[in-house]
């Protein structure tokens, strides 16, 4: 499959764009240390299971957490390098002006998509935090803070996809 991403293109990234993906790298970044970890608290629980014959309890509870938090920080950064799952099957036919238009309403649907995601999820932590809600496992974390990858997620999507269009935009121009 073509990777279509901006970064592809021969265009010098612009300081607005690079501002607005910087977060991404930085998530992505914090993305690989959570598959660590994710790594790491599986080998301790089936090291406590089998080895010591003390399940741990509250292993697949934050699993589950991590695991939101590690898809919600990698969704920036794959997008931002292109890697999400795109169809080639009609951009293919595009060049040029109709190209560009394509690229132009892939990015703002990403940006539509990060706005609702993030308003959700903001309402979401905001009622979960007001109403004093808890996790119903072993953990009993207060569940804003696990919710609050998903606002965070959609923020930095949301930026990487406004990045995208000023660098589409700013291509145009040059050319």
């Amino acid at each position: 499959m073509k990777n279509t991403s901006v970064e592809e293109e021969p265009i010098g990234s612009s300081s607005i764009q690079t501002i607005l993906q910087w977060p991404a790298r930085l998530a992505g970044m914090f993305s690989a240390l959570l598959i660590f970890l994710v790594f790491a608290l599986i080998i301790y629980a089936i090291f406590q299971r089998y080895v010591l014959n003390t399940p741990l309890k509250w292993g697949d509870e934050m699993l589950g957490y991590v695991l939101v938090a590690l898809v919600m920080a990698g969704a920036a950064e794959a997008l931002r390098r292109g890697d999400h799952i795109a169809i080639d099957l009609a951009s293919a036919w595009f060049e040029g002006f109709p190209l560009l238009l394509a690229k132009l309403f892939s990015c703002a649907a990403v940006l539509v998509f990060a706005f609702v995601l993030g308003v959700s999820a903001y309402e979401t932590d905001l009622f979960s935090y007001d109403f004093g809600s808890y996790s119903p496992g072993y953990l009993e974390a207060p569940m804003w803070i696990p919710q609050m990858a998903i606002l965070i997620g959609a923020i930095f999507l949301g930026l990487v996809a406004l990045g995208e269009i000023v660098g589409l935009l700013e291509n145009k121009k040059k050319k």
